[in-house]
């Protein structure tokens, strides 16, 4: 992903007559149909969505933005008199999608997609649960349904382990103080002996979810998958065969999330130019996106032709032999 192709921006929060920024990353224009608003982990920051980034930039008529929480990455930190808190991170998050992304009077087929990382999942639960139908899609990384009790302990336990790297990152130390005390999580949540339960925040929810997750998560590991499709059954579990937390973003779940919200290619320009050139000066003008760039183009190409109710046209056909036939020599 090239540097110019992500904007780094600031969205301006006043509270109490004290102004602050949420920085936030932005691939894509605010006016595209597709907007998927990004929202990272505990203690992370946008730069962790940069990687799913690269592999979406070759989507048309899509804008991906990615924020940093307060007092994480670019984003100021809160006063001294304010305690860093869930219900902090929600009201800053819908502040910018009213101001941001709801206040813009554009295509009236816009459509609202949400992806969290574990306690942005969470966030994300309780922003369908606020704006409802305004929310076409969700997609949660490795946090289902269910939260165990163990399985936060041993969050807990981890981040106290990795405070240095925290510091790298330019996490506010009151942060990591702050989210380790039970008043952090001040929202609602139904709980029993085993954990915390958030499926209710869903229950009017007509739109997609997605839980992707890895088989072997401390979070989210395959039993709690089960347990929140049980809540849910159009739940659609993508479950990835690796240990650890949060689950890392691929090619092939790339390709699943495109096809699932029917996502187009970027035009080629003039198609007549572009079939017309030599084989090997076609290859040459994609070869910094890489042989990866290029598969992935194709196949993501191919299952948008697939899904839709004309014919495949004939210039894309020829385009896909003809660069299926050269990838191999200038990958």
């Amino acid at each position: 992903m090239s540097v110019e192709s992500v904007s780094s921006e600031f969205h301006l929060i006043n509270h109490g007559g004290f102004n602050r920024k949420i920085a936030y990353s932005r691939l894509g224009e605010f006016n595209a149909k597709h907007i998927f608003l990004c929202l990272p982990g505990l203690l992370e920051t946008r730069e962790s969505f940069h990687p799913l980034l690269a592999m979406v930039e070759h989507f048309d008529d899509c804008c991906w933005i990615s924020i940093d929480y307060c007092g994480r990455g670019n984003s100021d930190r809160l006063p001294t008199s304010e305690q860093y808190a869930f219900s902090k991170y929600l009201a800053d998050t819908e502040d910018l999608i009213e101001t941001l992304i709801q206040s813009k009077k554009l295509k009236s087929n816009r459509k609202l997609h949400l992806i969290g990382t574990s306690m942005g999942g969470i966030l994300a639960m309780h922003l369908v649960n606020r704006l409802n139908h305004k929310v076409d899609s969700v997609v949660l990384n490795d946090v289902g349904f269910y939260l165990h009790w163990s399985a936060l302990t041993s969050l807990y336990q981890n981040i106290k382990k990795s405070d240095g790297q925290m510091t790298k990152l330019n996490v506010d130390v009151r942060a990591i103080e702050d989210v380790q005390r039970s008043s952090h999580f001040d929202l609602h949540y139904e709980f029993d002996l085993v954990g915390m339960r958030f499926y209710s925040l869903l229950q009017n929810f007509k739109g997609n979810i997605i839980l992707l997750h890895n088989a072997e998560s401390p979070i989210c590991p395959i039993n709690v998958a089960n347990q929140s499709k049980s809540k849910y059954p159009n739940l659609k579990v993508w479950t990835l065969d690796n240990p650890g937390h949060p689950a890392k973003w691929d090619e092939s779940m790339v390709m699943k999330l495109s096809q699932l919200m029917r996502l187009k290619p970027k035009s080629m320009g003039n198609t007549d130019i572009k079939v017309s050139l030599p084989i090997p000066e076609i290859v040459q003008s994609t070869s910094a996106f890489g042989s990866d760039f290029i598969e992935s183009f194709l196949k993501t190409s191919q299952a948008y032709f697939e899904s839709t109710s004309e014919d495949p046209k004939p210039w894309f056909n020829q385009l896909v032999k003809r660069l299926k036939f050269w990838i191999r020599p200038y990958s």
